[in-house]
Order: C-alpha cells, then structure tokens, then sequence
C-alpha cells in the first residue's frame, strides 16, 4: 500500500469515526451529508461541542487549540475533513 493510498484511507476512517460520533448522539435518524451544516441544523450545539472537538482530535490524532478555534473550520463533515484530516 503506497503512502498516499495509506493517508486517504486513514482520512476516511478518520471522518467516518466523527460522523458516527455525531449520529451517535441522535436518538432518532438524522440526514448527515458531507455538506450539511452540523451547527445550523442543530447536530451540534453548543454543549457538546466541546465534545466534538475531542472527538476530532481522537479521530485525527491531533491536538486542537482552543484558543486558536475557527468555527468555520466545524460547519460541515467537509470542512472538518478539511481542517483536520487533510
């Protein structure tokens, strides 16, 4: 397995742990596309956002500065994926 095939799949492994966190927290189903904005559409609020970033840092093996957060970087799988995974 090349390097970047090895990336991409732990990418996507990576997201799909914070997608199943975020639908793990909804009794009932709930539509999560890619795109769908997590805040405006209520999947995460303002609790348990906090647990969101540790979700991510867990699935990314990365650390996220608090003081350094941009909420843009958390509206959407996508732009996760993007801040945090790419």
């Amino acid at each position: 397995m090349s390097v970047a095939t090895e990336t991409a799949g732990s990418t996507h492994a990576g997201i799909d742990q914070v997608r199943n966190w975020i639908l793990g927290r909804h009794e009932e189903p709930v539509e999560l596309n890619h795109d769908t904005n997590i805040i405006e559409n209520r999947l995460v609020d303002s609790l348990s956002f906090v647990e969101l970033v540790y979700a991510i840092e867990g699935a990314s093996g990365t650390e996220i500065d608090f003081d350094a957060i941009d909420i843009e970087d958390f509206q959407s799988l996508a732009t996760i994926e993007k801040a945090f995974f790419a």
